[in-house]
C-alpha cells in the first residue's frame, strides 16, 4: 500500500495561477511504467470509442482524448497516476491542463524520495476522489482490464454532481471568466458572490440579488400568475383551483374539456398530468398532484394545444429558446412496456443526476394514464413497430431559440415583467413556435423563477445558446469589471513600515481598504475579528465587505509556496530588496513564483532596489505584459476608478 497525502494550494501558486492539488507520495519509483502506460491508454481509448457514458462539459471528450494521447510518451508511474487522474476528472465533467511536473525542483534532487504531482482542481474533494481511484486502479493485482471503468466513471460523475455548483451557476461563472470576473462560491449551495468589494453582485443559480422576494412569491403562485399575465394580453389557459378530486372533476367540467391537473406551485414538471378528459382520468391526477407537488393546493386548467417550449428572458429580451419531446417506446411484439422502459433507460445519457442530459424514464401515476388512453397497461406487449406515447411532456431537447415569433418574444418578456423577474423560464404550449400564440390555441402556463438553463447551454439537439453571457451583461455591463484593487507587500524588514505607508496613503485619499497582516484583518485602520482562521479567508472575508475598493496583503514567501498565495491576485506588489534574499532556497523560490503567478497581466511590480540576479527573476518570471520596475517610485501612486 503507497502512502500519499494531498496538499491544497488554493491561492495562486508555484504551479500555476489556478488552485492546485498536491499529491506527495512518499515512495518515489523510477521505474520504467511506457509498457503500462500504453495499457491504460489502449482501455481509455476502447472506452471512449464506445460512447457508453454521459458527460456534462462541452471540453470532456477532447481533453480525456488528449490525456489519452499523452500517455504513450510517459515513463515514470507518478507521471501515469497523474494522467489517469486527470482522465477521470474530465469524464466527472472537469477537464484540466497539462502541468509541467519539471517545475517542482523537488523532482530533480536524487536525494529526495519523495515524488510531488500536482492537478488544476475545482472542488478538492473530487480531484483527491480522481486520484484514489486512478490509483486504486494501478495498484490493483489483478489484470487492468478487470477494473470496473464504467462503474467508476458515473460513481465520479454522480459526485461532481453533488459536490459541485449546478450547470446553471456553471454557464455564468464560465461567461464570468471569459469577461474576468471574480467570483467567490460562498457555501457549499449555490450561492455565489460575482465581483470584489463595493462591485459584488450575488447569483443563486439563476436568481441573482435583483431577483425580489415578491416576484418569487406571485411566481409560485399559478393561479395568481395567471391572472396577472391574463390582464395584460398574454394569452393564458382558463382554470381554478379546487380542493378535493370531486372539486378537481367539477372543475374540469366547468372548464372543458381537455384538461390539466397540477399543483398551484409546480416546478419542473412535479406533479403534473396534461390532456384529460375522463373522471377517473382527471382524479387520479388529482390524487398524483398532490403527492408528487406535496401540497394541497392544486389547480385545474384548460389544456393548451401543442408542445411544451421553455423561453428564457433575461432583463429585458428574450435571449434562448427550447423545445420539449414526448416520451416514447417502439414495440417488438414481444417485450411488455416495462421491458421497452427498462431498455430506453440503459441510455448512458438518462439518469438521476442534474448533469445528465435526459431524465430517466418512469411509469408513475401520468404515465400509467398516457397508456391507459392508448389501451395499455405496463404489462401490455405492444405490436412490432408500433410508438406508444409514455409521457406528453418529456425533457427539454431541442433549441429554438431563432424559431420564435417576435409576437411570441414579445409577450414573454411582458410576462417576465409583469411577475416582476429579472431572469425567468417561461413554460409556453405552441404547436408551432414561429407563429403566434392566438392563431394556434398556444398559451403560457407557467412562469418559473431561477429556471435552469441547462437546456439552452447543452441542448441535446441544435445551437447552444450564450445565456451565462447574457446574464453576465445584465448585471456587468460592458464597461464594469467587478475588480477591487489587491496590493501585495511582500515580508522583509522594511515591509512593517511599507504596509503602514500604504494604509496612511490610502486614507488621506479616502478609500475605503482592508488589510490583511500579521495574522490580522481589519477595514479602514480597525482591527476587526473576522472569525478566520488563516490569511486566505481572511482575504474572502474583505473581498465579501461591500464598502471596500483596495486590500493590503502582508505576504509570506515561505507559506505562499507552502499554502499558496492567500489573495486570488495581487494587482499591485512591492518588493522590498531583501524580500528574496541572497541566497534563496527552494522554497524561496517557489514562494516567489507563487507570487509572481498572482500578479496579472496588466499588473505592476515595484522592487526596491532588489539585486541584479533577484529582478531578473522577477523579470523572467512575471507574465509578459506585467510591468516591473526596479524602485518604488510611483508605487504609492496606485490608480482608483
Amino acid at each position: 500500500m503507497r502512502t500519499f497525502s494531498f496538499v491544497a494550494l488554493r491561492g495562486p501558486n508555484r504551479w500555476s495561477s489556478s488552485p492546485m492539488l498536491e499529491v506527495h507520495d512518499q515512495k518515489r519509483s523510477e521505474c520504467d511504467a511506457s509498457d503500462t502506460a500504453k495499457q491504460i491508454a489502449a482501455l481509455l481509448s476502447q472506452f471512449l470509442d464506445a460512447k457508453q457514458f454521459t458527460t456534462s462539459h462541452p471540453q470532456s471528450l477532447a481533453n480525456a482524448s488528449s490525456i489519452v494521447d499523452s500517455m504513450k510518451s510517459i515513463q515514470h508511474l507518478d507521471e501515469l497516476w497523474l494522467a489517469v487522474a486527470r482522465w477521470f476528472s474530465a469524464m466527472a465533467g472537469v477537464p484540466t491542463p497539462f502541468v509541467d511536473l519539471s517545475m517542482d525542483p523537488r523532482r530533480h534532487d536524487s536525494a529526495n524520495e519523495l515524488s510531488v504531482i500536482a492537478m488544476e482542481m475545482e472542488e478538492q474533494s473530487l480531484s483527491e476522489r480522481c486520484f484514489e481511484v486512478a490509483r486504486e486502479w494501478l495498484d490493483a493485482t489483478e489484470p487492468f482490464s478487470a477494473f470496473p471503468l464504467a462503474i467508476k466513471v458515473r460513481e465520479l460523475f454522480d459526485y461532481a454532481d453533488d459536490v459541485r455548483l449546478g450547470p446553471s451557476s456553471r454557464a455564468i461563472l464560465r461567461a464570468a471568466r471569459r469577461r474576468g470576473i471574480p467570483y467567490t462560491r460562498l457555501n457549499k449551495g449555490s450561492l455565489v458572490q460575482l465581483g470584489e468589494g463595493k462591485y459584488q453582485r450575488r447569483i443563486w443559480t439563476a436568481e441573482t440579488d435583483a431577483t425580489s422576494a415578491i416576484a418569487e412569491a406571485i411566481a409560485s403562485d399559478k393561479d395568481l400568475t395567471k391572472r396577472l399575465l391574463r390582464q395584460v394580453g398574454v394569452p393564458v389557459p382558463h382554470g381554478r383551483a379546487v380542493s378535493s378530486a370531486d372539486d378537481a372533476w367539477v372543475a374540469a367540467q366547468e372548464i372543458g374539456f381537455p384538461v390539466v391537473v397540477k399543483p398551484c406551485n409546480a416546478n419542473h414538471q412535479r406533479g403534473i398530468t396534461i390532456e384529460l378528459s375522463t373522471q377517473e382520468e382527471i382524479m387520479t391526477a388529482y390524487d398524483w398532484a398532490v403527492k408528487d407537488g406535496e401540497t394541497n393546493d392544486i389547480l385545474v386548467e384548460q389544456y393548451a394545444l401543442g408542445y411544451h417550449h421553455r423561453l428564457l428572458v433575461v432583463g429585458n429580451r428574450l435571449v434562448a429558446a427550447a423545445k420539449g419531446h414526448s416520451e416514447c417506446i417502439v414495440g417488438d411484439g414481444t417485450s411488455t412496456v416495462t421491458e421497452l422502459v427498462a431498455e430506453v433507460n440503459r441510455d448512458p445519457r438518462r439518469g438521476e443526476a442534474y448533469t445528465d442530459l435526459l431524465g430517466v424514464l418512469k411509469l408513475d401515476a401520468p404515465s400509467l394514464i398516457e397508456l391507459n388512453k392508448q389501451g395499455l397497461t405496463v404489462d401490455s406487449i405492444p405490436e412490432a413497430g408500433r410508438t406508444v406515447v409514455v409521457r406528453r411532456t418529456g425533457d427539454l431537447t431541442t433549441d429554438c431559440t431563432e424559431a420564435v415569433h417576435p409576437d411570441t418574444a414579445e409577450q414573454a418578456v411582458l410576462a417576465a415583467r409583469v411577475v416582476g423577474l429579472d431572469i425567468a423560464g417561461l413554460d409556453i404550449l405552441a404547436t408551432d413556435i414561429c407563429k403566434p400564440l392566438a392563431e394556434q390555441r398556444g398559451a403560457v402556463v407557467e412562469v418559473n423563477a431561477g429556471p435552469s438553463l441547462s437546456p439552452h447551454v447543452t441542448p441535446l439537439y441544435g445551437k447552444p445558446q450564450k445565456v451565462g453571457d447574457a446574464i453576465m451583461e445584465m448585471l456587468f455591463p460592458k464597461d464594469q469589471h467587478g475588480h477591487i484593487k489587491i496590493i501585495g507587500v511582500v515580508q522583509s524588514k522594511s515591509s512593517d513600515v511599507v504596509v503602514q505607508q500604504f494604509a496612511e496613503q490610502l486614507r488621506l485619499r479616502n478609500i475605503d481598504f482592508g488589510m490583511v497582516s500579521n495574522g490580522n484583518a481589519g477595514f479602514n485602520g480597525r482591527i476587526v475579528d473576522t472569525g478566520c482562521l488563516n490569511d486566505e479567508s481572511r482575504v474572502i472575508a474583505l473581498l465579501c465587505n461591500p464598502i471596500l475598493s483596495a486590500i493590503v496583503v502582508h505576504l509570506d514567501v515561505r507559506r505562499s509556496a507552502k499554502e499558496g498565495v492567500c489573495a486570488p491576485r495581487l494587482d499591485w506588489l512591492l518588493l522590498g530588496n531583501d524580500a528574496i534574499g541572497s541566497a534563496p532556497t527552494s522554497e524561496d523560490i517557489a514562494g516567489l513564483r507563487a507570487i509572481l503567478n498572482a500578479v496579472p497581466e496588466k499588473g505592476f511590480i515595484f522592487g526596491d532596489r532588489l539585486p541584479i540576479e533577484s529582478f531578473d527573476k522577477v523579470s523572467k518570471w512575471k507574465k509578459p505584459a506585467t510591468v516591473a520596475k526596479n524602485t518604488l517610485e510611483r508605487a504609492f501612486g496606485i490608480e482608483f476608478e
